[in-house]
């Protein structure tokens, strides 16, 4: 993954939830976790990774991000809000990610991570506002 697949996958996840008519702030909400999730894969696993995006039953829009980098340290930390300043990447991106979607799951180790973030069309049955 690079830069440019960071563009191409924001302007994907654009065009997805326009053509399932989310709302203007909705699709900003996926654009910026799309951002911030591939540009992780930039940064921290050396571009090795991947991304899917789904919709579901177009009510909703599924972010499958995996990458093959040594795994999230300190997780709870980065989720919780809390700051090393002495570190590049201080978690701010994903726990920004987190708050902006519906369903956010996060699983890592030292084999690489894998986060499935999903974002409800409407709060009408199916948005879920589960986080694990």
């Amino acid at each position: 993954m690079s830069e440019n697949d960071v563009r191409i996958a924001v302007n994907f996840v654009r065009s997805l939830a326009k053509s399932i008519q989310f709302s203007q702030v909705d699709i900003q909400k996926l654009m910026v976790t799309v951002s911030e999730l591939t540009q992780n894969v930039v940064d921290h696993a050396n571009g090795e990774g991947f991304i899917i995006l789904e919709t579901m039953n177009k009510h909703g829009v599924k972010i499958t991000v995996k990458d093959c980098g040594s795994g999230i340290r300190q997780l709870n930390d980065i989720l919780q809000g809390k700051r090393d300043f002495n570190r590049k990447g201080l978690g701010l991106g994903l726990l920004g990610a987190k708050r902006l979607m519906d369903e956010f799951i996060i699983e890592t180790s030292k084999k690489g991570t894998k986060i499935i973030a999903i974002k409800w069309k409407d709060a009408n049955g199916w948005k879920k506002n589960t986080t694990r």
